[in-house]
């Protein structure tokens, strides 16, 4: 909004406390500028129409300054404030041409001098501008507050010029102590001496708030730089401050809402971002950071209407298509397969992927897609899709469980291998099923000592189930194939001893350890009075076992 002042919040980097002092980035001194508006305090029609300007609504803050001139044509001083607001917006011919519309007008008045070599210096060209100032204190003989406070303004353009910056603040606060603009601007200048401190600030822009309490500005300026040196807590004291003295202060609601976001406090995020948006005229990418939220707050419904909104840009950002697609994931899980959400959102995600750039791209990216393909049926590409999020981000762990989950059901066995130990790697404390899981792939992959290997360490970690030893019994089988060195033997003992307890829920595990040793005993280890009592325990069990009854049968007639 306001771009007289350099590069104001793309690069901003955090301050820190030290002691009781504020420590600042330069970065931040520079976004704290970038608020800095003037108006002349003997003129409350001028302040009103800066006022509109501070709270985003520039288009009023142009047409009452506007009319301000043309109700009033020898009014000098009005042109240039015509002129800043100009600036402000952006509209720097029109600044220059206000600024010397006044000076034509007034050849006596500093002001406009002051607006000419502010603009100069954004032009890059310091020699006329110190021309300008210099006409600007001269005429005014450097007794003028406000021509002090303007020419300044001008001078904090540049860093170069910071210590003239302050030495005009200084004299002007001596001829005039209760302007809050000159503290206002005497504590960005504070801030860009010294880029460590932010105190001395904090005291000018408080001088500031008690000279217009009821302004938002100066409270807003205190919020920023606890903001940024995260001291979250004050900085939202602040800036309810600065709502407290005027409720329409749309950028203490912005920042609200991005304290609230990196506090994780999503609904009160989509309820600061409301009020500024209902405020400011040209939200611009606030917008997209509405729908955001409300992404965040799972009010996939609202921030889809948005971001439908949003991205019809055709210049939109690619960030902005990802978020639309993963809201109209979240929006479609409840919808049947290639329901209009899902279809829309594969459009959207697809659209993303040729956009971004491939660096930037990130692991929820494929994830995302993963589940919507997995939706679809397209188990393959979901698999590849997940292998590429788990890839990229490790702590995709929904990814690496949906990919091991989908290579086991496709029956793709060295697929599910792979996946499995990445999830279970990735875990802090692996899960059981997943565990058994990957003792499944291996053993359906005919890995059967790899197989055994994991199912005995399921058993060990799982006592009181049979699961584990009865799975590693079926690996040591393949292993042992002619049972000659009953490999099977102890974990099939493991079985009868834990199912025991419980032999109707355990019927089927008892019922195959069963039929193991009667068949060792006949085909191994003869034993035939010894296998005869594993195949009645087998009836039992289950009366109508025909292989049991068969044995059996076979027993009493030889």
């Amino acid at each position: 909004m306001n771009l007289h002042y350099v590069s104001p919040e793309k690069n901003l980097r955090s301050g820190l406390f030290s002691g009781k002092k504020l420590h600042l980035s330069m970065t931040l001194v520079l976004c704290i500028l970038v608020s800095a508006i003037t108006s002349e305090a003997q003129s409350p029609e001028v302040r009103k129409a800066f006022r509109f300007i501070d709270i985003e609504q520039p288009s009023k803050g142009l047409s009452a300054l506007e009319q301000l001139v043309s109700a009033n044509p020898t009014n000098s001083s009005y042109l240039y404030y015509l002129g800043l607001a100009q600036l402000r917006t952006g509209a720097k011919d029109k600044a220059l041409a206000s600024f010397e519309k006044g000076i034509t007008l007034n050849e006596k008045d500093g002001l406009n001098y002051a607006g000419k070599g502010h603009v100069r210096l954004l032009d890059k060209n310091p020699t006329d501008a110190k021309i300008q100032f210099d006409k600007a204190l001269a005429v005014s003989k450097s007794k003028d507050a406000a021509v002090l406070r303007a020419v300044a303004e001008g001078y904090l353009t540049d860093t170069k010029y910071l210590l003239d910056a302050l030495n005009l603040l200084n004299k002007a606060k001596t001829i005039n102590a209760t302007d809050p603009d000159i503290h206002l601007l005497l504590g960005d200048a504070q801030l860009m001496q010294n880029t460590q401190q932010g105190g001395e600030a904090v005291s000018s822009y408080e001088r500031a708030a008690k000279a217009d309490p009821k302004s938002g500005k100066a409270y807003y300026k205190v919020g920023k730089i606890y903001q940024r040196a995260r001291a979250n807590d004050i900085a939202i004291g602040s800036y309810e401050k600065a709502i407290a003295a005027d409720p329409e202060y749309a950028p203490a609601y912005k920042e609200l809402g991005e304290i609230a976001y990196v506090k994780k406090e999503a609904d009160k995020a989509v309820q600061a971002y409301e009020k500024y948006l209902a405020i400011s005229e040209n939200p611009g990418q606030a917008k997209f950071q509405y729908a955001f939220f409300l992404f965040m707050a799972k009010k996939y419904d609202q921030a889809n209407a948005i971001f439908k909104e949003v991205t019809t840009n055709p210049n939109v950002s690619p960030v902005a298509l990802r978020y639309y697609a993963y809201s109209l994931i979240e929006q479609s899980k409840n919808e049947a397969e290639g329901g209009p959400k899902s279809a829309e959102a594969r459009k959207v995600l697809e659209q993303y992927f040729q956009k971004a750039k491939p660096e930037d791209i990130q692991g929820s990216d494929y994830a995302y897609f993963g589940k919507l393909l997995l939706k679809s049926g397209e188990d393959s590409l979901a698999n590849e899709n997940f292998t590429k999020a788990v890839t990229l981000d490790s702590t995709q762990l929904e990814a690496a469980q949906l990919n091991a989950e989908t290579y086991f059901k496709r029956k793709k066995y060295e697929g599910a291998i792979d996946a499995y130990r990445i999830l279970i790697k990735s875990r802090k404390t692996p899960l059981m099923a997943e565990l058994f899981n990957l003792g499944r792939s291996y053993f359906y992959n005919l890995q059967f000592p790899q197989a055994d290997s994991v199912f005995t360490m399921v058993a060990e970690k799982t006592p009181n189930m049979t699961v584990g030893p009865l799975w590693a019994a079926k690996a040591r089988r393949q292993i042992d194939s002619t049972g000659v060195q009953g490999l099977a033997n102890p974990m099939y003992e493991t079985v009868i001893e834990k199912a025991s307890s419980n032999p109707e829920k355990y019927k089927k595990d008892l019922i195959e350890a069963y039929e193991y040793f009667g068949s060792y005993y006949i085909n191994i280890k003869p034993d035939v009075p010894k296998a005869k009592t594993y195949y009645e325990k087998i009836l039992e069990l289950d009366p109508s076992h025909a292989a049991a009854k068969e044995v059996l049968k076979a027993i009493k007639g030889g």
